[in-house]
């Protein structure tokens, strides 16, 4: 295992430990902007009972037998409303050049739990300091990565997921710089969808 397979090894224990508790068996989970599988390859091998798809716009080319891998366009995700019980977004949302849109999309397709997991601004300021972080941890990666560096504030995203009738259960400060660090923070929104009163009296 070389540095970087280490490395990415290292990461995606780090992303589990934050993401398992909220995980159950038997669950059918999406991977967005999954990337090479990284993560999902290492929910499974926590969890075996889980069923994961990951989604991206890049095939890196990672093949894993007990993970789905679905290549997409880049606009609406190839699943049906409701397909999955838990769907995770971790760092992915801000490389997209419409992160409300792609929230939409993964609320969409989510009949539980969305994990999302993104870095904020505390103060416009910070962008300028997440920007150049983000060049440095995706400029060495296998493939490109999109940069459109589309941050949100922690309010902006405590709307968007508000207004779209889920509720926030807790917000986690996952990240790992210090906090006077000015690169802004970043946290795990865990989200549940609310079953609307009519369909509960069915």
């Amino acid at each position: 295992m070389g540095f970087s397979d280490s490395a990415k090894t290292i990461n995606a224990r780090k992303k589990a430990d934050q993401l398992m508790p909220f995980i159950k068996h038997n669950m059918r989970v999406l991977d967005f902007g999954c990337g090479d599988l990284s993560l999902s390859k290492e929910l499974v091998r926590r969890d075996k009972t889980l069923s994961i798809t990951g989604v991206d716009v890049v095939d890196f080319n990672v093949k894993d037998i007990k993970i789905h891998f679905q290549k997409y366009d880049g606009k609406k995700i190839p699943y049906t409303h409701n397909a999955f019980d838990v769907v995770i977004s971790y760092h992915v949302l801000h490389h997209t050049d419409k992160p409300i849109g792609f929230l939409n999309e993964c609320l969409r397709v989510c009949r539980g739990k969305l994990l999302l997991v993104e870095p904020v601004y505390r103060h416009p300021v910070e962008i300028f300091g997440m920007t150049f972080m983000d060049w440095i941890f995706n400029v060495w990666k296998d493939r490109s990565i999109a940069m459109t560096y589309a941050f949100q504030s922690k309010t902006r995203w405590m709307q968007a997921i508000e207004a779209r009738g889920w509720k926030i259960e807790k917000i986690i400060d996952v990240e790992l710089l210090p906090a006077w660090f000015p690169t802004g923070r970043s946290y795990l929104f865990v989200c549940k969808k609310i079953m609307r009163k009519s369909l509960l009296m069915v």
